[in-house]
């Protein structure tokens, strides 16, 4: 292959990478400003509202530990192409007027995701392990930016295309088929991704006292990140903004880990203990909740200081996979250990939010839930921070 050819190839691979990452957040940050002309159609509960956003953290946890079964066994190209294809139908599925279709169109969306979560930083590393940290950047602004874009243009789609909240939801569908289209002339050219880890590395992560921290210190950040999201608006359109505010608002929200994503690894690279950090964020995150509950005249400011800590926890996470790990093929074990045990956390604080918002009629309960869980995180990242790798002799219990 010529130089000119080479080019062409990576511009290639680089333009199907940023449009997958774009359509793996927009589908789900999509529903939060949604919520309650969701509810004022179909007379959900809090509680089923807080189930509809939760379906993709619990689909997340599931789904996630073999979605690198799957890459090996298709390829990865051809995986995320199918993933895309069902993404597009389990989109418009959601938006069929259907209790029914609601919840299946979400849990197959969710799937969906859930493999190119897994499967977009394998096909990085395979393709551009030169340039690992400015592809990584990309996939992660990618990421931040259209859950951002979503949200904020949730409310406005709603009142302008046909269908409302349901035209809103299924516009969606069309990237996931253009990147589908974009992908075909890849297909020819799947591969099996990285290797598997093998028994003893997984046994050794489960076993693990780090890797527990880490994956609870992964599960609670996360939970914080998506119980905002999911109810963030209707607590603001309960103090009075509009549903087209609020939904900025939230749109704010994943914007905040933009500009954490460029000072992160500046200031990741001056500690090789990250305890420090680890607490220091969570405490931002715990104040945040302590100011809202307070101080809720506030609620933009506090929910900007939360986004900010909340947008440096998630990469910090993500690091302790390679970080508290000794070889490839445990960061592997832990990296599925702590996402699919983690979501499966998170997916219970929309749930439990808006129980606790029906139990109460009101948010400061469960405002002091989220400061409860600050307090767990702060112990957990204290431990998941320190320097170490899972399966040491005085770690493995």
């Amino acid at each position: 292959m010529n130089h000119t050819a080479r080019t062409s190839s990576s511009l290639m691979l680089v333009v199907a990478i940023f449009l997958i990452s774009l359509n793996l957040r927009p589908a789900i940050t999509g529903v939060g400003p949604l919520l309650e002309f969701i509810r004022a159609d179909i007379g959900l509960s809090a509680v089923l509202a807080g189930v509809l956003t939760s379906i993709p953290l619990a689909i997340f946890a599931v789904v996630s530990p073999w979605s690198a079964a799957v890459g090996a066994r298709l390829g990865m190209e051809r995986a995320i192409f199918v993933a895309l294809i069902v993404l597009a139908a389990g989109t418009l599925l959601r938006s069929v007027p259907s209790l029914f279709a609601l919840y299946a169109g979400s849990i197959l969306l969710a799937a969906a995701i859930a493999v190119g979560n897994v499967l977009v930083p394998a096909l990085i590393k395979r393709d551009f392990s030169d340039k690992v940290g400015l592809m990584t950047s990309i996939y992660a602004t990618t990421l931040a930016t259209f859950a951002s874009i979503s949200s904020g243009v949730a409310v406005p789609l709603a009142n302008s295309l046909p269908g409302g909240w349901r035209g809103a939801l299924a516009v969606w569908f069309v990237p996931a088929i253009v990147t589908a289209l974009v992908l075909l002339p890849q297909l020819k050219h799947a591969t099996k991704p990285l290797a598997q880890p093998g028994e003893k590395a997984v046994q050794s992560v489960w076993r693990s006292r780090l890797g527990w921290n880490v994956t609870l210190f992964m599960g609670l950040q996360s939970m914080s990140f998506y119980t905002v999201l999911s109810w963030l608006s209707s607590l603001l359109q309960e103090q009075g903004y509009t549903a087209a505010a609020a939904g900025w608002v939230v749109a704010l929200f994943p914007a905040l880990g933009i500009p954490v994503g460029f000072v992160f690894s500046p200031i990741v690279k001056r500690f090789a203990d990250q305890r420090g950090l680890a607490v220091a964020s969570s405490l931002v995150t715990f104040a945040s909740y302590i100011g809202m509950i307070f101080l809720p005249q506030y609620m933009v400011a506090w929910t900007v200081v939360g986004g900010l800590a909340i947008g440096f926890c998630f990469p910090l996470a993500l690091s302790f996979f390679v970080t508290r790990a000794s070889n490839a093929r445990q960061a592997a074990a832990l990296s599925g250990m702590a996402q699919s045990v983690g979501y499966g956390i998170a997916a219970m604080g929309p749930v439990l939010f808006g129980a606790l918002h029906d139990w109460s009629h009101g948010w400061v309960a469960p405002l002091w839930m989220m400061v409860a869980c600050s307090l767990v995180q702060i112990a957990a990242g204290w431990h998941a921070g320190r320097k170490g790798h899972v399966g040491d002799a005085a770690d493995v219990r």
